[in-house]
């Protein structure tokens, strides 16, 4: 039921975590629209971060994507919420950690 927009991340990196959220089972949509559930963000103040939420929507890191990956299952939001609550605006603001995708096993 996860159907999820991507924003801040930079191809190959957004390439990957829409590939790692596919296989998954989940939908993937170009652009935050309401039947959207979640937005994986690489930054939590972002205009698109803040209507989705304005909208019920979930907004988390890229650490959600690896993470649910890592364990072969969804995994609770609760731990990867980007809050956006912090009082600097965006500008100078570190990314969300977004690793890497595992190497495939030989």
């Amino acid at each position: 039921g996860v159907v999820l927009a991507l924003s801040g991340f930079q191809n190959p990196l957004r390439g990957h975590l829409r590939a790692a959220a596919a296989a998954m089972g989940a939908e993937y949509r170009p652009d935050w629209t309401p039947e959207c559930t979640h937005l994986v963000c690489a930054f939590p103040r972002t205009p698109k971060a803040a209507r989705a939420r304005q909208q019920g929507g979930v907004v988390v890191g890229a650490r959600w994507i690896w993470e649910c990956q890592k364990r072969g299952r969804r995994l609770s939001c609760g731990p990867y919420l980007l809050d956006g609550s912090a009082s600097s605006g965006s500008e100078g603001e570190e990314p969300e950690e977004a690793p890497p995708p595992p190497r495939p096993s030989p």
